[in-house]
Formats: structure tokens, C-alpha cells, sequence
């Protein structure tokens, strides 16, 4: 599943750039075990062939988190238009509910949280 926000930037309080955005997320992230955070390169290389750079063609798979509790966000962007889309891949039945239940069980009980998952 793939899930997309778009984000005027210039309304935000800030004013950021979509690499401060995806440099904010991969810090909030760094230390968990389900989610990740595409590098500053993959995010370049991905929007550079959606906007028609040619040659190979490589796109977000939809389907790369199957039967997988993991997630990974992606952060798009237009420093120019002041703009970005924040995308995240994941099997949402993977992480749905009953996943999530699980997870908070394990927080609750003390136990690592990748458990059973």
C-alpha cells in the first residue's frame, strides 16, 4: 500500500525544505525496528525518473512489505514551489490491528517489541 501527504511548505511555521523534512523523519525513526526512512539519494533517484529523466525506470513497489510489519517513508519535494509529498509504503495488513495490538502488548508487558511480530 502506498500513502501519500502532500505539503505546501510555505505554510508551515518554518518554511522547511523537503531534506529537513526527511532529515526530521529519519531522527524520529532512527532506532525503530519497523519503520526506515529512504535516503536523501533513493528519494532524488526515484522523483528524477517520475519527472521523465528516461533510461531505467525504478518505481516504489506497492507490494515490497508483504506479510511484513515494516514500513518506509519517503519525502519528495520542490524547493522552488515550496512543496513536498510524504509517502509511506507498507502492508496495512501486515500492520493493521491485530499487529498493532500485538506491539502494544509487548510494550506494556516489558517485552522487546518485535516479539511475536
Amino acid at each position: 500500500m502506498i500513502v501519500e501527504v502532500p505539503l505546501h511548505l510555505w505554510a508551515l511555521t518554518d518554511k522547511p525544505k523537503p531534506g529537513d523534512l526527511r532529515d526530521l523523519l529519519a531522527k524520529a525513526y532512527d532506532r525503530e525496528a519497523f519503520v526506515s526512512v529512504a535516503s536523501t539519494a533513493e528519494c532524488e533517484r526515484l522523483q528524477q525518473v517520475r519527472a521523465g529523466a528516461g533510461g531505467y525506470v525504478p518505481e516504489l513497489d506497492p507490494e515490497c512489505h508483504r506479510n511484513t510489519n515494516q514500513m518506509t517513508l519517503y519525502v519528495f519535494g520542490n524547493v522552488e514551489r515550496q512543496q513536498a509529498r510524504l509517502v509511506a509504503v507498507l502492508d496495512n495488513l501486515g500492520k493493521g490491528a491485530s499487529g498493532a495490538a500485538v506491539q502494544n502488548l509487548n510494550l506494556m508487558l516489558g517485552l522487546p517489541e518485535v516479539d511475536g511480530l
